[in-house]
């Protein structure tokens, strides 16, 4: 794939080449075993790679947020739409490939909701077990006439699903390793190493193979040097992982938006997810942050609505453990944030991404999500001061000592917010995704259940997070 400088006024993919996908009638299926022999500018080369990032974040979303998958549909046909050429589709995969190779978690990532977006293809796609025959592991076999005859009542108790075996019944054998999804589950019946799989189970044989092949390609692309010509892409691969894919998602336009300033910060703790407080906490006792902590928690109190005058305002009054001119020595890297200097680009707040596969915090650091870098007694302190009880925290705890950092941050917003599914005015969407949605989720559910704070009248002290914030000792995180 050669990337050319050229500037275009429509996708420059060729119109006439045949398409990547080899099938003949219905959905083609592309495990993108072959990388595209194409000439791409880099305008597209970029526009593609987000518009497929898109789809890969709505369907990690959508696993979150336990959407029924009837509903899927209508979520993610406007994104995928855009990915209707296979040009398209197989050009905007390995640009992913080079992007999301460089560190076992974005690999993990990447390789995770790949998968997914194949079992979804698979699973709306027409002549799916028509088009599967192509893309099968060479190992498999058809079952013969006479093999069915043999094992028909074996096959009919050993495999879920099925209650009787017809004329029209295809089974095909592989061994076993190939299917280790159904044979871990019991859905299959096992002979001799070989696992027989009904025609209607073959979609999990095609992504058992397409992960074992993507997992193997990921690798080996991380160890291969960078060629000059993608040299110029460097930036881009590098900072897309991080991309949040949805725009203005967090202007804070909404009747329900918090009204941030510089006196009523400390009184929105309840509404951080634990992140930010850990932040908040250390900046309330150590009255400094360095440099990673200034950013991630800078960029959320701009993407929960605080101006750049209050932003200014808050830190320069916060600042004071090791700050002889605040406007020399942090003015301007705020102004920075909210694209006032430099490039003037206006920075989004970090994603749940960013922060748990961003570099680990060290020393007097208090920046990365706590559920990742911090001990479990650390997080479990953490949410004791801001009133989530021992009972409370198990379900949190358990997500996190099984490595599921977002949905344990999730299960730390359910402690916190009872019955915040049902209440009216409460978009939950995005919350185990961004510090943002939690944070506007939280102000949205204490407005409605009228538990929002006189930010005018209350004092911090007053409530039990603000007991919590003015005791103030806070046990720094150490790298586990």
């Amino acid at each position: 794939m050669n990337i050319v400088k050229k500037e275009r006024k429509s996708s420059s993919l060729p119109k006439n080449k045949q398409s990547l996908s080899s099938s003949s009638g219905g959905q083609s299926i592309n495990l993108y075993q072959e990388i595209p022999t194409l000439e791409v500018s880099l305008d597209d080369f970029e526009e593609f790679a987000l518009d497929r990032l898109k789809v890969l974040k709505r369907l990690e979303q959508l696993k979150l947020r336990h959407v029924p998958a009837e509903k899927h549909k209508q979520y993610l046909d406007p994104l995928l739409s855009k990915l209707n050429n296979p040009q398209k589709d197989s050009i905007s995969h390995f640009v992913l490939r080079l992007a999301y190779c460089r560190t076992e978690d974005l690999r993990r990532w990447f390789l995770a909701q790949e998968v997914a977006l194949l079992k979804w293809r698979l699973g709306v796609s027409s002549g799916t077990a028509k088009n599967l025959k192509s893309v099968l592991p060479d190992a498999a076999k058809l079952v013969s006439e006479k093999e069915m005859g043999e094992l028909k009542r074996e096959l009919t108790y050993g495999t879920v699903g099925l209650n009787v075996i017809t004329d029209q019944t295809i089974f095909y054998k592989v061994p076993f390793t190939l299917a280790l999804d159904l044979v871990q589950h019991r859905q299959v019946f096992i002979k001799k190493g070989m696992a027989y799989i009904p025609e209607s189970k073959l979609v999990n044989l095609v992504t058992s193979k397409f992960r074992a092949h993507l997992s193997r390609q990921l690798v080996l692309l991380s160890s291969v040097p960078t060629t000059p010509a993608l040299k110029r892409t460097q930036g881009f691969l590098k900072n897309v992982t991080t991309v949040h894919a949805v725009k203005d998602e967090f202007a804070n336009k909404s009747e329900m938006a918090a009204n941030l300033d510089p006196q009523n910060v400390k009184e929105h703790l309840r509404n951080m997810p634990l992140c930010m407080v850990q932040l908040q906490l250390a900046l309330q006792t150590e009255r400094h942050l360095k440099h990673w902590g200034r950013l991630q928690y800078g960029l959320f109190l701009k993407g929960a609505g605080l101006s750049l005058e209050d932003a200014l305002m808050y830190f320069e009054r916060m600042f004071t453990a090791k700050t002889k001119d605040f406007s020399k020595e942090y003015a301007y890297n705020i102004r920075h944030m909210y694209g006032k200097e430099g490039k003037r680009q206006n920075y989004p707040p970090y994603t749940c991404t960013k922060i748990i596969m961003s570099n680990a915090p060290n020393g007097n650091d208090h920046h990365g999500c706590p559920y990742k870098h911090n001990t479990v007694q650390q997080v479990s302190t953490l949410l004791a001061k801001v009133g989530i009880a021992p009972q409370q925290q198990k379900p949190i705890m358990a997500q996190q000592q099984s490595g599921q950092f977002t949905l344990a941050c999730m299960e730390h917003f359910k402690a916190a917010h009872p019955n915040a599914a049902s209440t009216p005015k409460v978009n939950l969407d995005n919350v185990g995704n961004h510090p943002n949605s939690w944070f506007e989720a939280s102000v949205s559910f204490h407005k409605v259940t009228g538990g929002e704070s006189n930010d005018s009248k209350k004092s911090p002290s007053k409530t039990p997070m603000g007991e919590a914030a003015a005791a103030g000792a806070l046990e720094k995180p150490a790298k586990p």
